[in-house]
């Protein structure tokens, strides 16, 4: 502070106790006092004033004025102090100095503010006095001076704040405010009131900064300041802040203050309006109730209480044993082929295909005791390249061994979850603490509008929804563990191999997915949205190769090569959020379309096909082979053709993908990469069902009831999943446009009912592959068609 502001201060402070102490008359009439000059080059007009009215003048440097506003008894409000020069500039300013008996507001006229497109300059600024319940009887001093040469015109009203006091569930409407005329309102809790939700919207386009701050002096309402003490959110269109009686007793205010610069609610930047000015209105709600909490918990909970007892019923009148296994003989001849065909070895149902060994042996069985999928032997080749293929042909390796392999997915699953979810925990936590500590309601994405709080939980709704996919998961593990106790007298030459693992495991991966999600939804942003996908990806890769494994049990990705390839995909999913620039999209294009190709040669040579350097030559040769013996015809022809065409489908529609992709320019990398995970989950879901009716086999009416409620659930959660509430692609106050109000008992909104349904969806869709193949639980291998 330089010395002419000091003085000032002094002089002012000064000439209030002269004037107050001396029992001197103040006339109604501004005058200039000769027995109370201070300083000979100052001439001080002293003004007896009153509210809600205009006074104008003129000051220089030989003259100050000074206006006293009386405060009687029957005034209660605040005064706001309004300022307006057009003569004043930043080299020559017009000084403002308010004073009462224990505080001191001053300010410059002009108000110099640097915007987006240079610095822009206020010839009015309007400051609300803070009202201290100790000074509420002291008489408002308003000095006005300049240190100029010329003499500058000013005119000074003081009124008296109407609606200063907030009541509840009234709409406060046409509140202007913009960065030199800063707003802020009063509101204490009644006896009956605990929480309350304030709600402010505007039509408006400059940022603002909505703060709560508690009801003590000074109040914090410039832009430098205002983030110092209390709450605090930007806005531009939308905000909302939850308010508890516990952490403001003594009342509190809300504070509205724009910014010169939209810098901290825009990503992009643009030539900001010269007029910052904002018109919004807010509401101030009553809260829900404590007993409001208990009947949305307790409600959710009933559900999911009647959904397992659904489960128990139908497992205890419905899931019975399937009838005994016709013969093979028979079977062949429903599907019109002799006894025997396609299988690679003729052995009678009642003879094992393994011998029996004992459990030491068994502790001993390891992937060396049979073929690998690389090494090319002659009758691998011979089986694998047949144009009819039996499940028989792919089912020559020891059961054993495929179940403890199956089993490896499941421990390694585990192992994953206690270590990835760890280090989440802390995190979040930590993030949950900072929020509570600092008060910036910017560090995590909450839909405002419906964010209710529990405990150390800022938004308690949105992490208990997750609530469905531990219940659904734990449902399914059970419902695994009774079809495994079924299924242990079924012949190794009937049905399906189940591989109980890998449902273990995409049991695990539902829990963790409600687990990691409850996480992130402790506090939602830009960093931590991948806490919520990862598991997702598990979800959906495991469950594409659960169903190739179904038909292809010896040609299955062992769970190392599976985490292996999780983990890097989870990584870029990381580099796709922190840094998704153009050319990395490029990058992940080319990955993609490549592993696509990869896949698609896998899949149509059934696993005898391998990426080697020699690969190249292998082509060469098997074309020119093929020119040979019938020509160009020969070459063009594929020896697959039902495969060569689903398979083109399976690769137009990724091409489809990333044609949208670059469409719609989507900023979301992990939500696009899951889109893709999850379309061609899709997709091979629809393959598998088309094939099993193309081979005339059936389904049956509890896999067909699963798949109407996994289709369903997923329509709805997907238009429940794309009318979001947040937006982390944008800045926290661009995000907040689209916050919502709550959809069910004033405590779900639209993402919690995403997550009941999509917890459902994934549940259905895993009895889906559960049960899918019941009706070829008693058929023999050597007459169930692979594809």
């Amino acid at each position: 502070m330089n010395f002419t502001y000091r003085y000032l201060i002094f002089e002012t402070l000064l000439l209030c106790s002269l004037i107050y102490h001396s029992k001197c008359h103040i006339p109604s009439l501004c005058k200039k006092p000769s027995t109370m000059t201070i300083v000979d080059e100052y001439n001080p007009v002293v003004c007896d004033a009153h509210f809600d009215h205009p006074y104008k003048g003129s000051v220089n440097n030989e003259t100050e004025y000074i206006y006293v506003f009386p405060i009687n008894e029957n005034i209660t409000l605040p005064p706001r102090v309004t300022v307006w020069s057009r003569d004043a500039t930043p080299a020559q300013p017009l000084l403002v100095v308010v004073t009462q008996l224990k505080s001191i507001l001053s300010w410059e006229l002009p108000l110099e503010a640097q915007g987006d497109s240079g610095v822009f300059t206020y010839q009015q600024i309007s400051r609300t006095l803070c009202p201290d319940p100790d000074q509420d009887r002291s008489d408002v001093v308003v000095s006005l001076s300049t240190r100029s040469n010329l003499s500058i015109n000013f005119t000074l009203w003081v009124n008296i704040t109407r609606d200063f006091d907030i009541e509840l569930s009234r709409t406060y409407q046409k509140i202007v405010v913009s960065p030199s005329e800063p707003r802020f309102y009063r509101f204490k809790f009644n006896e009956n009131v605990s929480s309350a939700l304030l709600h402010v919207e505007s039509a408006d386009a400059p940022c603002m900064t909505l703060s709560i701050q508690n009801n003590s002096c000074p109040v914090y309402d410039l832009e430098k300041t205002v983030q110092y003490r209390g709450l605090w959110q930007t806005v531009v269109t939308k905000g909302g802040i939850f308010l508890r009686k516990s952490e403001f007793p003594e009342g509190l205010f809300v504070v509205f203050v724009v910014h010169s610069s939209n810098e901290a609610c825009h990503k992009h930047r643009s030539g900001g309006d010269r007029n910052q000015t904002k018109s919004l209105q807010f509401t101030l709600e009553p809260s829900i109730s404590q007993w409001d909490y208990i009947v949305a918990v307790a409600s959710v909970l009933v559900v999911f209480l009647l959904i397992y007892l659904s489960a128990a019923f139908l497992v205890c009148f419905s899931m019975r044993r399937p009838p005994v296994a016709p013969s093979l003989e028979a079977q062949a001849d429903a599907a019109g082929l002799p006894p025997y065909y396609g299988s690679s070895c003729v052995t009678t149902p009642t003879t094992p295909v393994f011998p029996n060994v004992d459990s030491d042996d068994s502790d001993n069985l390891s992937e060396t005791d049979v073929d690998m999928l690389y090494e090319a032997d002659s009758s691998k080749e011979i089986l694998r390249t047949k144009q009819i293929l039996f499940l028989s042909d792919l089912a020559q390796k020891d059961p054993r061994i495929l179940s403890l392999k199956s089993n490896l997915y499941l421990w390694n699953m585990l192992t994953v979850a206690v270590f990835y979810a760890l280090p989440v925990v802390q995190l979040v936590f930590t993030y949950q603490s900072v929020l509570i500590s600092s008060g910036n309601q910017d560090l995590c994405y909450y839909n405002f509008l419906c964010s209710h709080r529990l405990l150390f939980m800022t938004d308690f709704n949105h992490v208990f929804s997750n609530i469905g996919y531990l219940l659904f998961g734990l449902l399914f593990l059970m419902l695994t563990y009774r079809r495994q106790r079924l299924c242990h007298s079924v012949g190794s030459h009937l049905g399906l191999p189940y591989h109980f693992g890998m449902f273990y495991a995409l049991g695990v991966a539902l829990c963790m997915e409600g687990v990691l999600s409850a996480c992130y939804h402790l506090c939602p942003n830009h960093s931590n949205f991948q806490f919520d996908t990862s598991f997702m990806y598990v979800l959906s890769m495991l469950s594409m190769i659960k169903i190739y494994q179904t038909r292809h049990p010896d040609i299955t990705a062992s769970a190392y090569t599976f985490f292996g390839v999780l983990a890097l995909v989870i990584f870029l999913g990381m580099f796709g959020v922190l840094n998704g620039s153009p050319w990395f999209y490029v990058v992940f294009t080319v990955a993609h379309l490549l592993t696509c190709f990869i896949i698609t040669a896998q899949i149509y040579h059934v696993g005898t096909w391998k990426l080697d350097f020699g690969m190249f030559s292998r082509f060469f040769n098997t074309c020119k082979n093929d020119y040979s013996a019938g020509g160009i015809k020969r070459c063009l022809t594929p020896l697959y053709p039902a495969r060569m065409f689903l398979l083109f489908l399976a690769n137009l529609g990724n091409w489809g993908l990333v044609a949208m992709g670059y469409y719609l320019q989507l900023g979301d990398f992990a939500t696009y990469m899951l889109s893709i995970f999850l379309a061609n989950l899709m997709m091979y879901f629809i393959f598998y069902i088309v094939m099993k009716l193309v081979v005339k086999e059936e389904i049956l009416k509890a896999p067909f009831v699963f798949i109407l409620l996994a289709s369903f659930f997923w329509g709805a959660a997907c238009y429940f999943f794309y009318h979001k509430s947040i937006s982390w692609k944008l800045t926290p106050a661009e995000s907040r446009a689209y916050n919502q109000h709550c959809e069910i008992l004033d405590f779900y909104d639209k993402h919690d009912i995403w997550h009941f349904l999509s917890a459902g969806a994934l549940f259905f869709s895993f009895m889906v592959l559960l049960t899918l193949d019941d009706d070829i639980a008693e058929k023999d291998r050597r007459v169930i068609s692979v594809f």
